[in-house]
């Protein structure tokens, strides 16, 4: 993927500015993040695009002593993250005027929560913003810079947007599917996602979509790999997996499972339990490129509509249950 780098001083120590002028520069730089117009697609971004603003509060003593970043895509949430500096010298937080206590209370208040491992890095979820959300979210970084680290109007605010696209390449490889890229896909498609867990350690993340009535069917992504050089988010993974479960009366599964068999033309059909029959399928999203993501939505909600369509004509469909 081409990476796009842009780095500028959003303000100047000593400049004639007030915290009111700052904002205004600020949620200018998260619209230029956050919001992605679709009369542009294809020629300034591609599904799969990711940028990731950056604003650093430097104070006397501390160099960078906090930063704020966001993190977007195309049709998917954003999100916020918090943290204290990455590159200020040792014993310099020892030197801000918050109190690490008071630095925690906070960002709570601002809706932040503290990450598991131990880090001082507070975190954000966000649905896909507009512009007013652009400017609710400026405030929130500029609060959390000012009260929760201390940075003041007479201190430097510098700032960067990195913007990763597919669109410099020939032919437009997505280098690393992440669950964000997945949401904006769903979106994209105009599909409802009625629930999303958010990656942990401990399990694949997962969407629940709703596709018509009444069942809903998952998305999970599988066989993460790890990034040596991240821009921001540590994994993204080799496949992706779409499925449906369908619950049936005791002595109907086997004959769904064989119906559905014979009409599936891309994917497998499995009984894990006795009431309970799975369709799925499995794709590889190794070097997809946006279009290729596409096709293989489309070719699971083809078999998605065939499926039900089965379902509703009575008899070893029509009594199935999410």
């Amino acid at each position: 993927m081409e990476r796009r780098t842009r780095s500028w001083t959003l303000h100047r120590p000593g400049a004639r500015a007030s915290q009111g002028e700052v904002l205004r520069k600020l949620t200018r730089a998260v619209m230029a993040t956050c919001l992605w117009d679709p009369e542009t697609e294809g020629i300034d971004w591609a599904l799969g695009d990711m940028r990731f603003l950056t604003v650093s509060a430097m104070l006397p003593g501390a160099g960078e002593a906090a930063y704020a970043q966001v993190f977007s895509a195309p049709y998917a949430s954003s999100a916020l993250e918090v943290a204290s500096g990455r590159f200020a010298p040792k014993g310099a937080f020892a030197k801000l005027p918050v109190t690490p206590r008071k630095r925690g209370a906070v960002l709570k208040e601002l809706g932040l929560t503290l990450a598991p491992q131990g880090r001082e890095d507070w975190s954000r979820d966000l649905p896909p913003l507009d512009e007013a959300g652009c400017a609710s979210l400026a405030r929130t970084m500029l609060e959390a810079l000012t009260r929760a680290f201390g940075w003041e109007i007479s201190h430097a605010l510098s700032a960067s947007i990195i913007h990763e696209t597919a669109l410099g390449e020939a032919e437009a490889f997505m280098e690393g599917l992440r669950p964000i890229h997945v949401e904006g896909l769903l979106r994209e498609a105009g599909l409802e996602i009625v629930e999303g867990e958010p990656e942990d350690e401990d399990s694949a993340p997962a969407f629940l979509v709703q596709h018509g009535a009444p069942l809903p069917f998952q998305v999970e992504l599988m066989d993460p790999v790890e990034e040596e050089e991240p821009p921001a988010l540590a994994w993204h993974y080799g496949t992706i997996v779409f499925s449906l479960a369908i619950n049936v009366e005791e002595g109907d599964a086997l004959a769904l499972a064989l119906a559905l068999h014979g009409l599936t033309r891309w994917a497998r059909v499995e009984l894990p339990e006795e009431h309970r029959v799975v369709v799925s399928r499995h794709d590889s999203v190794e070097g997809v490129t946006p279009e290729g993501l596409r096709a293989m939505l489309e070719r699971w909600l083809e078999e998605l509509t065939a499926v039900r369509s089965r379902l509703e004509r009575g008899p070893g469909g029509g009594d199935a249950e999410d």
